[in-house]
């Protein structure tokens, strides 16, 4: 029988519309029905992830179901007793179910010895149960797929050699619950075409069945179908499918499951923007949630509305909802929900500019996610911390935060390429699981000694063939690899050549522009001011007629403006600032000026910059954000401006974003321009890294990273 999944609980801000919350639903599937016991494990997954920018965060909750109840005592006692082999697989299985979400250890231990069992007396269906459960119970790993499809086989090969007839239809629905089962895992791999036509495959087993759970399983496979529409972001199609789910959960006496239906339409409806539908829903499940009184669920029930309530953009109301779903996590004794609930409420404070409070909530659910290791989680948690921190004037704190988190995220990329390779180990298990099954599957009559001679000699001949062709694969690899290299140093020699004469090029300019500098200043600039002071003392000297007095007089002015044009033409080519005093106080006195012109307000920001860069690098990057500034100024018609430089160890990043009319970032590849230009080839020079972003009418961001 199929368990119900779906939407979990999500959070949101108002700076953060409900669009960007990203639900991961995990279908978790029964065995099959025994002659005594029924049982129904309910592992569900939720994650809420914060986009452009954007944060993540991620909650379990899980339930187990039972038709017919059975305590891990009793079920223990059971096996004290003396039964036949039939009973005791069962009991075993049932109890290692029950175990595992207490002790996973002890739990596999049952089941392990359930299949000792089924092994013995060659009972394919209990085989298959068993790889069935042990894709349920251990459902993250890299080789459940392949554990699901072991139960598929073994199922079929039970029903074709008609082992046990009172369990072939169970088969057949045990089946369509693996199907299932494969379905969710392709929504997890991003193959949602393939996950439509798995559950869609098992749909029909099961509405074709009389099973006594039928409705509610064919209510969990249409949940889980509205998942995959979410992941597709076809919204409107989710709900639909929600919809049709919280029909057949109407015809079950399970108030519980019910609930957590309207919770599902519910978290559609926000996603459509649609509140009022959204809190109608919610309120629907309030009667149920009051009545059975479970910690998961009441949490889940005011979690959502606080969720509801922060869309609307009243956060007060929030709040409140907030703190009771806080005192809910905190009795279901879950960590990662407690984490998770405090965290929500840190929100609901910056939202409401409470930033000590927000900040003593964040550094709970911090303190929870540390000990337990939750990582996507704790990734939320410091974002947010370093907003509260720069809000209250905390640089230093902010810093030590953002350090923490791009260590993470770093931590992150590295894990995703183990997965990658535990996903190549898999295949490999998967191959030699197959060969294991056609064992199984082989008949047990002897063949006859001259087709085994023939087979051997077939198969030798087969092998020499694959060698020769491996053989001559790797000769003409080993070939094509060093044309590669010889390729690949030509470029680099062609690259280093590139370089040097950008090299040149850009010292060349810089020099001339210190020499012109220098020349305007201390020459031209002193002869001006020798003229000026000349006229000066005419002027006391001379009789002149009063008009002709005005003339010289505005004359004086004139020359006293060339003079101060000259003085800052001269430290635009060469800044003072930046020879004496380094990068960033020379950009903090730059964007001061730029600001003071009130043509455009600069925001500047530095973060690491204790130590002076070579004097070559600060020259470059000054450039790089002049004509940033430049392009701002003269094409994007912006009244905004932020520019953030982050240094940390050897890795330094410039962000420029403005509030402009933006443009189409196709038109800098073919555009001709000196400013693109320019800064491309300076950046190129210091092997930096350029990521552009810009929209007509929502401004451009530039970020540029260097590794000095």
């Amino acid at each position: 029988m199929a368990t119900v999944t779906g939407k979990g609980d999500f959070e949101s801000g108002s700076t953060e519309s409900p669009e960007t919350v990203i639900f991961e639903k995990k279908l978790d599937n029964v065995v099959q029905k025994m002659n005594l016991y029924r049982t129904n494990c309910l592992m569900k997954k939720c994650s809420f992830i914060l986009s452009k920018g954007i944060f993540l965060f991620c909650f379990f909750f899980s339930c187990t179901v039972f038709s017919q109840t059975k305590t891990i005592d009793s079920l223990t006692k059971e096996l004290t007793h003396p039964k036949n082999d039939t009973f005791r697989i069962d009991v075993l299985y049932n109890l290692a179910q029950e175990q595992y979400g207490y002790d996973s250890t002890k739990g596999m231990q049952y089941l392990n010895e359930g299949n000792v069992l089924a092994k013995k007396m060659n009972f394919l269906f209990q085989m298959a149960n068993y790889y069935q459960i042990k894709a349920k119970l251990k459902n993250d790993e890299p080789q459940t797929i392949l554990w699901i499809d072991t139960a598929i086989q073994l199922y079929r090969k039970s029903i074709s050699l008609n082992q046990t007839p009172v369990y072939n239809k169970k088969a057949l629905l045990s089946i369509a619950t693996c199907k299932a089962d494969i379905a969710n895992q392709l929504n997890k791999g991003g193959k949602y075409k393939e996950a439509i036509a798995a559950h869609l495959e098992s749909l029909e087993a099961w509405k074709a069945s009389d099973d006594p759970d039928r409705n509610e399983a064919i209510a969990t496979i249409y949940n889980s179908i509205a998942t995959v529409y979410y992941n597709i972001k076809n919204n409107q199609k989710a709900l639909e499918y929600d919809k049709t789910a919280l029909q057949y959960r109407l015809l079950d006496d399970n108030d519980e499951l019910l609930a957590k239906s309207y919770f599902f339409v519910s978290d559609d409806y926000v996603l459509l923007s649609n509140l009022d539908s959204a809190l109608a829903y919610v309120q629907k499940a309030e009667a149920a949630v009051k009545r059975i009184n479970k910690p998961d669920l009441n949490y889940n029930y005011y979690n959502r509305m606080a969720t509801i309530y922060k869309s609307k953009g009243q956060f007060k109301q929030a709040i409140l909802y907030d703190e009771k779903a806080l005192n809910e996590a905190k009795a279901t004794g879950n960590p990662f929900v407690i984490s998770n609930a405090n965290r929500s409420l840190g929100l609901d404070f910056i939202e409401t500019h409470d930033y000590n409070k927000a900040r003593t909530y964040l550094l709970s659910a911090l303190k929870t996610e540390q000990e337990n290791k939750y990582v996507i989680a704790k990734i939320n948690t410091l974002r947010k911390l370093v907003v509260v921190e720069e809000k209250t004037n905390q640089p230093g704190q902010a810093f030590k935060y953002l350090k923490q988190l791009y260590e993470l995220e770093d931590s992150i990329k590295t894990n995703e390429s183990k997965t990658a390779v535990a996903e190549i180990e898999n295949k490999y298990q998967a191959t030699q699981k197959q060969k294991e099954i056609i064992q199984l599957q082989k008949d047990k009559q002897a063949q006859a000694f001259s087709l085994k001679q023939k087979s051997a000699l077939n198969y030798i001949l087969f092998a020499s063939l694959g060698v020769l062709m491996i053989v001559g694969l790797l000769l003409y690899r080993n070939y094509r690899q060093k044309q590669q290299l010889q390729l690949q140093q030509i470029s680099e020699l062609e690259k280093d050549r590139q370089l040097v004469a950008v090299d040149s090029l850009l010292k060349g300019q810089e020099e001339e522009r210190s020499r012109l500098a220098k020349d305007l200043h201390d020459g031209l600039g002193g002869l001006l001011s020798g003229v000026k002071f000349s006229l000066s003392n005419m002027k006391d000297n001379l009789i002149v007629t009063p008009d002709n007095m005005a003339v010289f007089e505005r004359s004086l002015d004139m020359l006293d403006t060339s003079i101060k044009e000259l003085r800052r033409v001269a430290h635009n080519m060469m800044p003072e600032m930046l020879t004496k005093f380094g990068l960033d106080e020379a950009l903090k006195e730059y964007a001061n000026k730029v600001t003071e012109t009130k043509l455009l307000q600069i925001k500047y920001q530095s973060f690491g910059m204790n130590e002076r860069l070579d004097s070559s690098v600060e020259i470059i990057i000054y450039r790089i954000i002049q004509e940033l500034v430049n392009n701002s100024l003269k094409h994007a018609a912006a009244s905004d401006m932020l520019i953030q430089i982050v240094k940390e160890g050897s890795r330094l990043s410039v962000l420029a974003e403005d509030n402009g009319k933006g443009f189409d970032t196709a038109l800098t590849e073919s555009s001709k321009g000196a400013g693109w230009t320019s800064i491309r080839s300076r950046v190129e020079y210091l092997k930096g890294r350029i990521d552009l972003h810009s929209a007509k009418e929502k401004g451009t961001s530039v970020t540029i990273e260097f590794n000095l």
